[in-house]
């Protein structure tokens, strides 16, 4: 039993490593080629575009590509087996199908694991180093300090609780600026600001406080107003004060800093969950696919297995985006809705595992 044990283990990390190398490959050419005008004008060539690409595959798509190759590997490894009637010979041999892929589940397992510490640490750091590239080296980066992004450019410091680089919005801002001594000059907080090209912001629900800084006893002048603009710099750099940015130690610290039902405080806690589940997705989809694998035996065809995990895998991601939004916004239970989600996927791979004829 251990010689097979050891056979399939082997045989399904073959697949794994080499599909999400395959995987790797294919995404950083399709990058390469959407960023081809980008590689010819840039001043360190294809070297810094090839780094580019790295750190943007490890940042942002590392969590996908490795549960996608989980999925391939478990049900490539199971439906060539069973194709080649190797599982046929471990039922004739008395080897229940179940007993033999119990090291492929432990291996799965090890592979989420993996892939929580590698999103927690690489994934963040290379998010980080790319966005300093991005912005170049003579910018000033965002910091997540305290609880809250800070920002300090010439005489403005930035604190803002999150931003929408898409919508070009800031969440709970908070604007201070300085003369050229360092005091304070004025101060504006702001629940959402909307940012143009042109750099005129649009505060809504806005206080803005003008002090004297030659009569720092004197009172500060106080105006609060539903909407309003004001010119300030561009400063494209605050949009990367995501919550999306944080690792999960962050995104707690985040959390714990913010009032209890604020819709930042929700947010952040819907992410937690949800980068606590997406690695252990890796090991569902294992689990669905084994299955699908098995069946080959029967129909001898790897084509309609196939497309059926490929539609299971499509509607896990469809549900799990839904549901992350829903938990986003406080509509459903920011604890509950990813791990339910994922329960309720690896459930129905479990069950349709314990049907296959033994």
């Amino acid at each position: 039993m251990g010689v097979l044990w050891r056979y399939l283990t082997a045989r399904f990390l073959f697949f794994f490593v080499a599909v999400l190398f395959i995987l790797v490959l294919v995404l950083g050419v399709v990058e390469l080629i959407g960023d081809f005008d980008d590689i010819i004008r840039a001043a360190d060539g294809l070297r810094g575009a090839l780094e580019n690409v790295a750190l943007r595959i490890l940042a942002f798509y590392t969590p996908l590509l490795i549960p996608a190759a989980a999925f391939v590997a478990a049900f490539g490894s199971i439906g060539t087996a069973a194709r080649a009637l190797e599982i046929l010979a471990m039922k004739a041999g008395g080897i229940s199908p179940m007993r033999a892929v119990i090291p492929i589940l432990f291996a799965a397992a090890a592979i989420s694991g993996l892939a929580l510490a590698l999103n927690e640490t690489v994934a963040v750091r290379a998010g980080e180093i790319y966005r300093s590239r991005v912005r170049g080296p003579e910018s000033t980066q965002v910091a997540f300090r305290r609880g809250s992004f800070w920002y300090h450019n010439g005489p403005y410091v930035y604190n803002v609780g999150d931003a929408d680089p898409v919508k070009h919005e800031l969440h709970d801002v908070e604007v201070y600026e300085l003369n050229d001594r360092g005091r304070l000059v004025r101060s504006i907080e702001a629940a959402r600001v909307e940012i143009d090209a042109n750099g005129t912001w649009r505060l809504s629900d806005a206080v803005i406080r003008r002090f004297d800084p030659d009569h720092p006893a004197a009172p500060a002048s106080y105006e609060r107003v539903a909407r309003t603009e004001l010119t300030l710099p561009e400063e494209n750099a605050l949009l990367d004060a995501g919550l999306d940015a944080l690792s999960i130690r962050e995104l707690r610290e985040y959390r714990d800093g913010r009032r209890s039902g604020d819709p930042e405080a929700v947010h952040a806690e819907a992410l937690i969950h949800q980068r606590m589940t997406s690695p252990l997705s890796a090991f569902v989809f294992v689990v669905l696919g084994i299955p699908l694998g098995l069946r080959v035996e029967a129909h001898r065809s790897l084509a309609l297995p196939a497309l059926e995990g490929i539609a299971a895998i499509f509607v896990f991601f469809v549900v799990r985006e839904y549901g992350q939004t829903l938990a986003t916004r406080g509509i459903t239970a920011t604890v509950g809705t990813a791990w339910t989600i994922l329960a309720a996927f690896g459930l129905f791979g479990a069950w349709q595992l314990w049907r296959v004829p033994r």
